[in-house]
């Protein structure tokens, strides 16, 4: 982009006080002019101390807290702090995250006449030990890190935990559906509605890194997952018919579905784990809890 463009950070926080405090700095640091970006932290009704740290920054001249009396979702928790500002562009952001000083800037020379929103890479604290599934988490093989920086992404990458989207087009299309209240399927649901008017406009910068400190385990990480499956994906698949080769709907109810992803297999992988961890099991089991949770589901409609 040519000229300085106006950023309002959205920051969605929920249970994030060992983390929210190295966020709030490493983005107060931004070496981006500070009259041209805003930052807003959306409590979402934590029970731990995450209040109580954001409001000792109340009184930052670009920061703005806001406390939502209830828990709502991260999507209403994202609406929240979109709908406060005016800037051109919108940068999210989780609050078990922090970032470098040039992050803003990192991702300004992706943004050309076609581009509609540049999702940055996650990367691990470098010190810690990762267990399997945060090897997996952050490995090579999940996502988007397929992709080389620079290039062009299809609607099924594009999250938006650290990520820049152009605000006309937030606004566009609703900005995210705040019905989606359990993990999962926010992003791609946007995602989806602004491909289909805008093929080809997202990109993915592997120069916009952030550090996610929030830990993970096989079990936790799988759960969640089984509930995208069982809540969110369908509604995906029946709102997105012509994008169900992307969303994996042929998994699901299929005979080559139900000859891979079976419980009696997946007993069989996760006894081979105990011994041999790899992260191809690890994406096995991934992959398992989310089409048993689809399979479990009522509000799937769209038949594979």
């Amino acid at each position: 982009m040519d000229k300085i463009a106006s950023i309002d950070i959205i920051i969605p926080c929920y249970n994030v006080e060992q983390d929210i405090e190295k966020c709030i700095l490493s983005l107060s640091s931004q070496s981006y002019p500070k009259n041209k970006y805003h930052c807003y932290f959306i409590n979402d009704y934590s029970n731990d101390k995450t209040g109580e740290i954001l409001d000792k920054y109340y009184k930052e001249k670009n920061i703005t807290i806001i406390h939502h009396e209830r828990n709502k979702g991260l999507s209403a928790a994202r609406n929240t702090g979109a709908n406060q500002g005016n800037s051109e562009l919108i940068a999210f952001l989780d609050g078990d995250m922090m970032v470098e000083n040039n992050w803003l800037e990192s991702f300004l020379p992706y943004f050309n006449n076609n581009t509609i929103a540049v999702m940055g890479d996650n990367t691990p604290p470098k010190d810690i030990t990762l267990n399997p599934i945060e090897k997996y988490y952050f490995g090579d093989i999940r996502g988007a890190r397929q992709f080389n920086d620079g290039e062009s992404i299809s609607f099924q990458y594009m999250l938006y935990g650290n990520a820049m989207i152009r605000r006309f087009s937030l606004v566009e299309f609703g900005l995210f559906d705040e019905t989606f209240t359990k993990y999962g399927g926010e992003d791609t649901d946007l995602s989806a509605k602004i491909w289909d008017k805008y093929p080809d406009c997202f990109i993915f910068s592997k120069k916009s890194n952030s550090i996610h400190y929030h830990r993970r385990n096989l079990k936790g990480f799988c759960s969640e997952m089984s509930t995208y499956g069982e809540y969110n994906l369908p509604i995906l698949i029946n709102r997105y018919p012509h994008y169900k080769k992307e969303l994996g709907a042929g998994w699901v109810n299929s005979i080559k579905g139900y000859l891979l992803f079976n419980p009696i297999l997946n007993s069989i992988i996760k006894t081979i784990y105990l011994f041999i961890p790899l992260q191809i099991l690890i994406r096995y089991m991934v992959i398992n809890a989310v089409i048993s949770g689809v399979r479990k589901s009522r509000l799937l409609l769209v038949s594979n």
